[in-house]
Formats: C-alpha cells, structure tokens, sequence
C-alpha cells in the first residue's frame, strides 16, 4: 500500500535550513539513501530508505540510532514543509522488531495535532515485510521570529 502511495506522490526536498548539509539524510550521508515525498488527503510524508552498513548496531540490523536520527529529521521535514518552522521538543520510539541493513524499508510521517506552541508528529517505520519496526511520536516547538533572525532563517 505504501509503496503504491508512494509512487503517486511528490518527491520533495526538505525545506529546512541547510538540509542539504545534514549528517542524517544530507547529501552524501554515510548512514543510507533515501527519497522523500509527500502525498495529499491524508497529508503524509512517505520516506524510502535503505540503511548502508555504517548504520549497523547488531550483526545485520540498523542501530536503534541511526533510526531515531532518521524519525527524527523526517519529523522536521514534513512540519516545515507545511511552513511550521520548528525544534524537536520531545522524541519518544518504540522499538517492535530489528531492522534489517540493506533492505528497502519506508517510513510514513504524519501531523496529529497542531496548536499556537507546538505540533505532535508520528511516524512508523515499516520494513521490507511492511511490518511495523518501530513507532515514534514526537513533539515540535514553533520558533519565534526572533528565533529565526538570530539565525538566518530566511
């Protein structure tokens, strides 16, 4: 199902500031390729990756941080896509099975619950079998103006 929603959708680029350069799924990232699009009604962020062995924790599976660095930073993507420019706050995962290295898996990011202060996102990781890996909800803080002055957000 996601794989077909996924070729449907938009591919994108984040819209963060200096995604480009970000260790997690910047260009050249040492950790894995992946892909981002967005898809409409629902409004969903759907991410394909494939973790490179630098990624490995256990013999043959991804290390639980470099997908909590993954959630994380696709988190941020979708809520500044839709123009919420904000810091995570509040990070929680739950870990249901292994990851496997070098298999095709995807992670769908959708918004919960927006208010003035913050924005709570969720996303799931599903590997090659489409099963569920890992679940997350997260919280982000808006920034202020001030905030993105200080550092030159445009």
């Amino acid at each position: 199902m996601h794989k077909d929603r996924f070729a449907q959708a938009i591919p994108i680029n984040p819209s963060f500031p200096n995604w480009n350069k970000s260790f997690i799924s910047g260009h050249g990232s040492v950790l894995f390729n992946v892909e981002h699009r967005i898809a409409q009604n629902p409004l969903e962020l759907i991410s394909h990756v494939r973790f490179k062995e630098t990624a490995e924790g256990p013999p043959g599976y991804v290390h639980g941080g470099a997908t909590a660095a993954l959630i994380d930073e696709v988190m941020g993507i979708l809520v500044w896509h839709e123009n919420i420019p904000s810091v995570t706050q509040k990070l929680e995962l739950k870990y249901l099975r292994p990851l496997p290295l070098n298999q095709e898996a995807h992670l769908v990011t959708t918004i919960e619950e927006t208010s003035e202060k913050t924005t709570t996102v969720k996303t799931i990781v599903y590997g090659n079998k489409k099963t569920p890996c890992v679940e997350a909800n997260g919280v982000f803080h808006r920034i202020t103006e001030d905030w993105k002055k200080k550092f030159l957000i445009p």
